[in-house]
């Protein structure tokens, strides 16, 4: 696999992300992707980091972002993770991980949590194999917002 690097996203890694995003099942254009990382980047509360290969390639991506509620402590919360289909169970998202909770908690962050789906079995083994712990299970009610 070759060493890999871990660092921030950058504007011209669209294609790269998009490509991913694909992999995690959310098709989107490399030009909807950048506009969405624009938004990203512009923001303190998040983190987006890529895992670079030697040769390059990017091998995998992870982006978190801070949040504070009323009812809860102030923690990171992942929104989403993702290695590339012929790079897993190599230790890319364990790397990816503990770049974010240090992130996090270089911030102040007391907790980190993910939501994952349902049906993705192998992702709830990762995270319980990083330390995670199942709390809750929940529906997600999402609603349009009209121009």
């Amino acid at each position: 696999m070759g060493i890999i690097t871990l660092r921030p996203a950058l504007e011209s890694d669209s294609t790269s992300l998009a490509e991913l995003n694909g992999q995690l099942g959310y098709s989107a254009s490399p030009a909807v992707v950048r506009e969405r990382l624009l938004r990203i980047l512009a923001r303190e509360e998040d983190c987006l980091r890529v895992a670079i290969l030697e040769d390059g390639r990017m091998a995998g991506w992870i982006h978190a972002q801070l949040s504070q509620w009323l009812e809860s402590d102030f923690r990171a919360e992942i929104g989403g993770l993702v290695v590339d289909t012929t790079l897993r169970r190599r230790g890319v998202g364990t790397h990816l991980v503990a770049a974010v909770a240090d992130w996090a908690r270089s911030r102040g962050a007391v907790e980190l949590s993910v939501r994952c789906q349902i049906h993705r079995t192998e992702a709830h083994a990762f995270y319980a194999a990083q330390g995670f712990q199942r709390t809750k299970s929940q529906h997600v009610f999402r609603r349009r917002l009209s121009e």
